[in-house]
Order: structure tokens, then C-alpha cells, then sequence
């Protein structure tokens, strides 16, 4: 995109700041980290964020911001470092909200990109040498061949099926499966691109911009949380971490009381047990990591529960390679949905469409006759059908049914996230925390708080991205010397049961806007959980434990401060809306099953209320909050309704 010259001062200012040059780091320019910021407003679909973003670049360099923050007439551009330094500080611990959020916006953009984009000419960083990272390792099977045969329309099409899937992810590959070998005609729509074992090359810039909604930018309208979702063939399960926990019992018990009798019945069991032998889940691929190792050994130190995960893998590499899998499964080891269900749709039948983005499902007679998309390139594609199902994720699916003209007062609403966000410890040891398996154990020691809500504790593989979205920024010296201990950090997560939900709508443009906030239950559970992070750590031997926060919350065991002192440096920080760095990787309940229409937005088969032969089967229908990562329970649940859906047909 091209910025004016007072823009483009600006954005090159604030990066600047964030990463000036110096001690052997390039600054933010260098790596071309504004030109990557502009180039990404290009791709984005929300006119209404660029026309924002413009507008606060506009405001940033004028005399009267610095008037209003420094007391100085002068252009931000124009500030000495330590002064431009201050003016962010100012923004991050405002006590206006939407300038807190600015700032967060602009802290995880800026050093995400400092820390993936590559070198000159696609060479390596000087940021990696830094960090002592080895980069991208490289495509491990760069002639595999592509075994799904998906279509990218260039010309408008008119098309018609038995049943039209949209979103290719857990949901709607299990019920494409399943429909296509009941003998249905199936087509599948899919927002995203396709790309399998030769594209992955663990490059996270390229793995962010191909494989995940938003580039990785999604967020909530007040950015207080970032929101991770796959949008590809396959969707979340082509980047998801592999982590595969049965529908919770106790939960299963919630979700048959909300109106759903048939969670608690054996023919669901049965369609977990389906589900878990075609994804091949098992525990014998979970060679525990050196950073693993330190999750494990603290929660031992303490008496606490420590488990092995449940993995969906065949033949998982479980070494350096694994730590890469957030940006697709190198060597094919994962079974996501293009491995198992939606190979299984293509061999009764099945057709795929990529690229194409589902506008509006088609009504007539209050029953769903058909679909309206639209392609990346512009292209129209119309498909006739017996009957649709919505399965493009709980942001996706409820801006969907509120653009085909459903009304329902639960769509959209009852949004839940599992909020996370990492306590960092660093050790002396050498750790390499972006090598070793994804996740091969966890904690459930918080589970129940409170009744069944409560915190799961998990680590994953810390990528350089994944460190620098949580990292706190002060300074950019002290925010360097963190990044520079990245070989020695342990990334431990506190995974919160919300019981409390937030609300997807639609703009002007049909786009849907996420609003959420975290509730006083939920931020109590989130504070344990951060508690019993640092106490894990701590257990393990930490030197530094230090929090999401934007204000610095930190203390060295045995040396300075306290687990006291922490947490009441994290009290005063605060719990609130971008005071710190919270992501969700599991986003659902916003077309919720039910027993009535006064209390849910489709009927326990899945159905919409209001509109016939129009499906939802994806997390959307969750009643609420599933407490596990939620691949597995998404997927049995599709199984389920896709094939009750499959009789109805037949009959």
C-alpha cells in the first residue's frame, strides 16, 4: 500500500523505536518490517482497519500528539529516542483502553515480523544470529506430491450437489467424509489455499501468511486478544499442535443438560471412538523435549498432576523438526484433515473448491436451496443443494448465518476462547525451546477451580514468533536482552475454561468483529493459573520468571523478590482489556445446540431453528466452553450430525 510521506515517516519511526540498530541488531527498517506492515494492508479485507491504521499514523507524527504526550510541539519522528521511547510507554499503560490496544496492536505486529521476516534476498536474519535460531529448516519432502485435487475456479461457475460443506477444517472434512460415503454429492468450499508436505518449510513468516486467517493478525475489536485460526485446506487441523483430548466426561454431562441428550449417550462415544482410530490418536509419540523436561520436573517438585498428550501423529519426527509444526506438518507425520477425512471425501466423490469464500447461504421457503461465494480473483460460484453446513469456524460461521438473513438472538453470541498466554522462565541451561515435540505432557493440577472451570497447563514449541507475541516491551535494550535469552526460555501456558462469553457481529461490509472481555470469574482463573506457572518454574529451577504483562512483572527465585512480590506486581498491572498479551487458539460457541430456540442457535441435530436444511458443525455449536484443546469433540460432533443427516437424506 502506499503510505504518504508523513505516513510512512511515522510507521518507520515507531519500528524504530521498538528496534533501533545497535550492539550488532538491525533496526525494525533494516529487516523491512514497515514495508512488510504496509504490503499487509494490502491483503487485508477490512477497509475500516486500514482507513484506522492510516488515520493513527496521520495523528502520530503530528506536532499536537507530541504536544498532548511530551509537552513538546514537535513531530514524533523528530524526538530523541529515550523521548520516542516514552511516548509508547505512554500509550502501553494508559488508562484509555483503545490506546492500550494501539499499542499491543503495534508491539505483536512489529516484533513478530522483526523476528520472522527472512534477510537480503530470502538469506537469514541477522536478528536469528542473534538469537542463536537456526531459521526455517527447510521443505523435508520438497517432491511429495499434492494427493488432493483442489479447484481454483477462474471463471464464474454454476454448480449443484446433494450438499454444499463450507470450511474445510475439523468440522466440515468429517462431515464431508462422512456425507460422501453415505452416497451424497458433496462440494466443499475453502476460504483458504491448498498446500501439504512440499509447501512446509517451518518458515514462520510464510506459514503465518499462507496457512492462517488474517495472517495471523486476527484479533478482537479492542486487540486485548489475538486469534489464531487455519484458514487452508484442512484448516486448524493442518497447523493445530496435534494435541487430541477426548470430549470431557463432566462436560459431556453439561452439554446433554443444555439440551443435548445425546452427548452423554453411547452412539457419541462412538463417534469419538471413530474419530480417534481414523486420526491414528496415540501416546506413543510423545518424547518429552528439554523444555518439556522443565515443565515436567517442576510439576514433579511439587506433587503435581503431570500427564502424556494424546496425539493425532503416525511415524512424528518428535526432534527439531517437530517444533516446526505450527506451520504445517513437514513430513507429513500429522493427521490433519487432508490426511485422513477429506482424502476419504475425495475417494467417494467429493469436490473441492479453494479460494472461494462463502458469501450468503441461499433461502427459499425458509429452507436452504444454496450457497452464493465469491473467489479470491473475483469470480462468482453458485451451487444448488438439498442442504448446506456451515462449518467455517465460530468467527466465520455466525457472520455467515447473520449475512444470509438468520436472526436468531444466540448467533454470534456466547463466544468463548480458552484465553492463554505464556509465564516465561529462563534457566542457565541451554534449552533450544523451538526443537522437540509440540506438546507431550500437561497439567490438569488447576483444572477445578471452580466446579469444572478452571486452568489447564500446557507448553508448546517457542518459536521466536510465539515469544515475541507475548514479550513484554519497556525498552528496547531490555526488550533485546530477553529476546537474547531465547535459547534458555520455558513457555509455560495457562489455558482458562471461560465460562463467561463475548459476541461476533457483522460490519458494514459483512465482516465479523469480535468482542470479548474477560469476566471477573475467568480473570481469577487466568491469575491462578499464571501463579501456578511461576511456581512451576520456579520448582524447575528458573533464574527470572517474569508475565505477559505490559508493565514489567518479573522476580529472580532465591535472588530478588518473591512469587509474593510477582503476583503483586501483576495486581497492579492489571487484569484488563491490552494490560497484557492474551491469545486464543480455540474459538467457539457462537451458533450454540440447544433444546429451544430461547436458548440456542441450531437444534441438537445441528439445524438452525429458523431455517431448514441448514447446518452448523463446527465449534460454533459447542453449548459453551469445551476445556480441552477442541479438535476431537469438533470432529465427533460433525461425525455425529453428519451422519444422522446422511439417513435423513437417504430417506
Amino acid at each position: 500500500m502506499n503510505l504518504s510521506a508523513r505516513q510512512r515517516r511515522a510507521l518507520e519511526a515507531i519500528c524504530d523505536t521498538f528496534a533501533p540498530s545497535g550492539n550488532g541488531w538491525p533496526s525494525a527498517s533494516e529487516t523491512g518490517v514497515p514495508d512488510a506492515i504496509a504490503r499487509g494492508l494490502e491483503f487485508t479485507g477490512r477497509a475500516a482497519v486500514r482507513a484506522q491504521f492510516l488515520q493513527l499514523l496521520d495523528f502520530w507524527d503530528s506536532r499536537f500528539h507530541s504536544l498532548f504526550t511530551t509537552g513538546r510541539f514537535a513531530h514524533f519522528s523528530s524526538l530523541t529516542p529515550e523521548a520516542r521511547e516514552w511516548v509508547l510507554l505512554s500509550w502501553a499503560d494508559s488508562g484509555i483502553q483503545r490506546r492500550r490496544g494501539a499499542f499491543q496492536a503495534l508491539r505483536k505486529a512489529i516484533g513478530l515480523l522483526y523476528v520472522m521476516l527472512p534477510g537480503a534476498e530470502g538469506g537469514r536474519s541477522r536478528v536469528w544470529d542473534r538469537l542463536g535460531y537456526p531459521g526455517p529448516l527447510g521443505a523435508q519432502r520438497p517432491n511429495a506430491r499434492r494427493p488432493l485435487r483442489a479447484i481454483v475456479p477462474d471463471t464464474d461457475l454454476d454448480l449443484s450437489c446433494d450438499v454444499c460443506v463450507i470450511g474445510s477444517g475439523a468440522g466440515g472434512a468429517t462431515a464431508a467424509a462422512v456425507l460422501a460415503k453415505a452416497g451424497c454429492d458433496v462440494i466443499v468450499l475453502e476460504a483458504g489455499s491448498y498446500f501439504d508436505d512440499a509447501d512446509f518449510d517451518g518458515d514462520a513468516f510464510r506459514g503465518f501468511e499462507r496457512l492462517y486467517t488474517e495472517r495471523g493478525n486476527a484479533a478482537t475489536a479492542d486487540q486485548s486478544v489475538n486469534l489464531l485460526a487455519g484458514e487452508c485446506l484442512g484448516g486448524g487441523t493442518v497447523v493445530n499442535y496435534c494435541t487430541s483430548f477426548r470430549t470431557p466426561d463432566d462436560v459431556r454431562a453439561e452439554w446433554a443438560a443444555a439440551g443435548v441428550p445425546w452427548f452423554t449417550q453411547d452412539e457419541y462415544t462412538r463417534s469419538l471412538d471413530a474419530v480417534c482410530a481414523r486420526l491414528s490418536v496415540n501416546l506413543e509419540h510423545n518424547r518429552v523435549s528439554a523444555r518439556e523436561q522443565v515443565l515436567q520436573r517442576g510439576l514433579q517438585s511439587l506433587g503435581w498432576h503431570c500427564a502424556a498428550m494424546p496425539r493425532n501423529v503416525v511415524g512424528c519426527e518428535q526432534g527439531k523438526i517437530c517444533g516446526y509444526c505450527g506451520f504445517g506438518c513437514a513430513i507429513g507425520a500429522k493427521q490433519s484433515a487432508a490426511k485422513t477425512w477429506l482424502a476419504d471425501a475425495q475417494d467417494a466423490g467429493a469436490r473441492f473448491y479453494v479460494e472461494t469464500r462463502a458469501e450468503r447461504v441461499r433461502v427459499q421457503a425458509d429452507a436452504a436451496v444454496g450457497v452464493e461465494a465469491r473467489t479470491r480473483s473475483g469470480q462468482r460460484v453458485t451451487v444448488r443443494c438439498q442442504a448446506v453446513v456451515a462449518a467455517c469456524g465460530a468467527i466465520h460461521t455466525p457472520a455467515l448465518l447473520l449475512r444470509s438473513g438468520l436472526r436468531n438472538e444466540h448467533i454470534g453470541f456466547h463466544l468463548h476462547l480458552h484465553p492463554v498466554s505464556n509465564v516465561s522462565g529462563i534457566f542457565a541451561e541451554e534449552i533450544r525451546p523451538w526443537e522437540g515435540t509440540m506438546q507431550a505432557v500437561y497439567s490438569d493440577q488447576l483444572r477445578f477451580l471452580s466446579g469444572n472451570y478452571g486452568v489447564k497447563l500446557e507448553t508448546t514449541a517457542l518459536q521466536p514468533a510465539i515469544e515475541a507475541a507475548v514479550l513484554p516491551w519497556r525498552d528496547a535494550q531490555h526488550y533485546r536482552s530477553l529476546l537474547e535469552k531465547l535459547p534458555r526460555t520455558v513457555g509455560i501456558g495457562a489455558l482458562v475454561r471461560d465460562r463467561e462469553g463475548g459476541r461476533v457481529t457483522v460490519d458494514q461490509e459483512g465482516q465479523p468483529i469480535s468482542h470479548y472481555s474477560l469476566a471477573p470469574f475467568d480473570r481469577k482463573h487466568l491469575r491462578h493459573g499464571f501463579i501456578g506457572a511461576a511456581r512451576i518454574l520456579e520448582a524447575a529451577g528458573a533464574e527470572l520468571i517474569y508475565s505477559p504483562h505490559a508493565k514489567w512483572c518479573a522476580y529472580e527465585p532465591g535472588r530478588r523478590g518473591s512469587l509474593g512480590s510477582f503476583i503483586q506486581d501483576m495486581d497492579s498491572a492489571g487484569w484488563d482489556a491490552a494490560q497484557l498479551a492474551l491469545f486464543s487458539f480455540h474459538i467457539m460457541g457462537t451458533a450454540r445446540m440447544g433444546g429451544s430456540p430461547k436458548t440456542s442457535a441450531t437444534n441438537p441435530e445441528g439445524q438452525t431453528w429458523e431455517v431448514g436444511n441448514l447446518y452448523v458443525m463446527d465449534g460454533s455449536g459447542f453449548p459453551n466452553a469445551s476445556g480441552v484443546n477442541p479438535m476431537i469433540s469438533i470432529e465427533a460432533i460433525a461425525h455425529h450430525q453428519a451422519s444422522r443427516l446422511a439417513t435423513r437424506l437417504r430417506r
